[in-house]
């Protein structure tokens, strides 16, 4: 495959992903307002966009089921079909099955067959029944123009098209435009036209010289002709044109496409099994039959239930998504032409300033210091708005990460008997692709954690004086410097009693700690915590929160949590804005440099003696406000001489993570400063203790610690050198 033709794939599979992304959410939308036509409208175009792309990459999978989700589309957008729960319900499950076809074909696994035909057929079926319903009950008063059938019976219509130059040049095959002509109807009479190719020498591989002109006959009205070019109408020379009783003459002309027929996908092992004469149809059905997936060997040993298995099955699309995303979107972006128009305006003034230097360099003199250090604060000011503009093109829109959750609410809705309302906000606030990845799983669980555990069934809603209807916020904004992230709900609080009774079962706490409701909250974020009752298919085995905490910490952020016992709960996220540059505290051991990350101090303090405890075997403890924090000497962590050894005299900075604090000692701190982050194991090797490097403003590299390699240090009580 060449490289030009990967591209147009790529972009296929992107653009694929986008109209999903409309049809779904359209079809979310459509349960709210079945009436809404532009709506339905707007899904059905999605719809055949993607259709009609894949026909043209001869990815016939995706082609064929998408349409038998735009026959039924038709019907509904048409009024022969009314919107329900459960042709919703369909579409939805069918926008599923799609988005596994377009991903098993863009990873080139293996399509799950078995969802596939029977959502084809629940799509067929549907469709069939609605048709011989309509041809009873729908009027010729109520039938709309424009339906897509021509209610006249077959009508012929002239076709003659000169496609754009660039046809080919965008990997458009005008083959695939033809069978899809031919699925409308009978396609006869076609006839090339290449009075505009010129001489061998001097053609041009991607242009487009040919015209066509050939005849159809169709049920179908003009309009629908037109569709099949809507891909290549811009730029072409296209007309259509009725002909007025040639419907039964045209069925006995001879069809030129007919010779050369649709290439056929490879055929299924057992299928050729059969052809050559093997194996009997019966014997190869009985042989599928007893054919069993692991799923399903687990769920008949009673190890799993047959909804654990569905979730496991769809983790794992989600994980071969994010792996095939992580694999190809990464050399891949769709970046706002206007940050690229400043971007390269930026450049130009970096260039009139370099020019500027090398000028003044040549014929430097001491008269015209005050000029150097103008033009020296010209080229900072403009590398500075380049670094800028860099990071923007990687800031993407938070509501990419949102889309998802109206049809997660949704689902939760049903599974779990309560009835939910999603309220995004901020969905503009703009945050680094990477963290945009990153922070998915941990919003799930959260939002999952607010329908079951938060949020009461209507009847308990309506007896503590609520709404039947609770409510689930998703908002994201701007605070000091990083991203902030809050998922609300107006449910039943956090119970204290309870998490105080389960941290003391599992041992977290004993019964004399006298623990404030800000200590007492962190505890949920324990491995395998949960005060659920029992263990239900959305959550109870207390495998979430703490997952939430750990990735959002490993993307250098903070979880907290603010609740109201028959109020609700608010989990709060604040993340840096990307992961390239970090804001962070210069401080000096001796005579190295460090950096340390600013969302990781919580204050630095100077102790005084009667601050300072030993404990034996934990090495010396500072009482900050009457809570103890052990101390990690950094010069002794990475083998350095320090200026000072007596916590008295050196400067603490008090470090959080994990929910765990430490008391970082340092001689000196400098300041604070943006830092680029350079990976330590690409360039060098992993080293504890060390998150990555930088280049200070001297020129020398300054590390950047890592605090939870400190606290891992801290709990084994010993350092250790790099």
């Amino acid at each position: 495959m060449s490289n030009e033709f990967a591209q147009f794939q790529d972009a296929f599979f992107e653009e694929a992903a986008e109209h999903l992304a409309v049809v779904e959410a359209g079809l979310l939308e459509l349960e709210q307002h079945p009436e809404d036509l532009d709506l339905l409208n707007k899904v059905f175009r999605s719809a055949h966009s993607i259709k009609g792309t894949a026909g043209m990459f001869g990815f016939h999978a995706i082609g064929e089921f998408t349409h038998k989700m735009e026959t039924l589309l038709d019907l509904l957008r048409n009024r022969r079909k009314a919107v329900s729960p459960s042709i919703a319900d369909l579409l939805l499950e069918a926008t599923d099955c799609l988005k596994m076809v377009i991903q098993s074909t863009k990873s080139g696994a293996a399509i799950d067959d078995k969802t596939v035909q029977r959502l084809a057929g629940e799509l067929t079926s549907s469709s069939a029944s609605d048709s011989r319903a309509s041809a009873v009950n729908v009027s010729r008063e109520n039938a709309e123009p424009g339906s897509g059938e021509n209610c006249g019976g077959d009508q012929t219509f002239v076709i003659k098209w000169t496609p754009p130059d660039w046809l080919f040049q965008r990997g458009l095959d005008p083959l695939q435009t033809f069978k899809e002509l031919k699925s409308l109807g009978v396609l006869t009479g076609v006839a090339l036209d290449m009075s505009r190719l010129p001489d061998l020498g001097c053609i041009d591989p991607e242009t487009c010289y040919l015209s066509w002109t050939m005849q159809l006959t169709t049920r179908k009205d003009q309009k629908v002709i037109e569709s099949v070019f809507e891909f290549v109408r811009e730029d072409s020379a296209l007309l259509i044109q009725p002909i007025e009783g040639a419907g039964e003459r045209s069925q006995n002309l001879v069809t030129e496409t007919d010779s050369s027929a649709e290439p056929e996908a490879p055929k299924l092992l057992g299928q050729i099994l059969v052809e050559g004469g093997w194996v009997s149809p019966d014997e190869l059905d009985r042989a599928l039959r007893e054919q069993e997936r692991v799923g399903e060997i687990l769920v008949k040993q009673k190890v799993v239930t047959h909804q654990q298995v569905e979730q496991a099955l769809q983790k794992q699309r989600q994980q071969e998504s994010f792996a095939q995303a992580k694999r190809t979107d990464a050399t891949s972006i769709r970046v706002d032409t206007a940050k690229i128009d400043k971007l390269i305006n930026l450049v130009g003034e970096l260039v009139i300033t370099q020019s500027m230097l090398t000028d003044l360099g040549s014929r430097f003199e001491m008269r015209q210091l005050p000029v150097l250090l103008e033009r020296m604060v010209d080229l900072q000011r403009n590398a500075r708005e380049i670094q800028e503009r860099v990071m923007s093109i990687r800031m993407l829109p938070i509501g990419t990460a949102f889309a998802r959750f109206p049809r997660f609410v949704r689902d939760l809705s049903a599974k779990t008997g309560k009835k939910i309302q999603l309220i995004l906000s901020g969905g503009e606030t703009e945050l680094d692709k990477t963290v945009i990845e990153s922070i998915g799983d941990p919003l799930i669980h959260l939002v999952r954690n607010s329908a079951d555990h938060g949020l009461e069934l209507p009847e308990e809603r309506l007896d503590n004086d609520k709404q039947e209807v609770g409510t689930i916020r998703l908002n994201s904004f701007h605070e000091s410097g990083t991203i902030c992230i809050t998922v609300e709900d107006d449910g039943r609080g956090l119970d204290r009693d309870k998490i105080v009774a389960k941290a003391n079962k599992q041992g977290l706490i004993s019964d004399s700690d006298k623990l404030t409701d800000d200590q007492i909250w962190p505890l949920i974020f324990k491995p395998g915590f949960s005060t659920a009752e029992k263990i239900t298919d959305v959550s109870g085995r207390g495998v979430g929160m703490d997952v939430v905490k750990r990735n959002i910490e490993s993307l250098g952020g903070t979880v907290s949590v603010k609740t109201t016992k028959g109020k609700g709960t608010t989990f709060i996220l604040r993340l840096p804005l990307t992961l390239a540059i970090i804001d962070g505290m210069t401080v000096r051991v001796g005579k190295e440099t460090y950096i340390v990350p600013l969302l990781s101090i919580l204050e630095s303090i100077q102790p005084k003696v009667e601050l300072i405890k030993t404990v034996v075997g934990k090495g010396q403890l500072v009482n900050v406000r009457s809570i103890y924090i052990p101390i990690v000497r950094l010069y002794e962590v990475f083998a350095s001489e320090p200026q000072y050894t007596d916590p008295t005299d050196a400067i603490l900075l008090i470090l959080e993570a994990e929910g765990e604090r430490v008391a970082l000692m340092v001689d000196e701190i400098v300041g604070q400063q943006q830092v680029v982050i350079k990976s330590m194991e690409q360039n060098f090797r992993k080293v504890k203790g060390i998150a990555g490097a930088t280049i200070l403003g001297d020129g020398r590299i300054g590390f950047i610690v890592d605090v939870r390699g400190l606290l891992e240090i801290a709990r084994h009580g010993h350092p250790v050198a790099a």
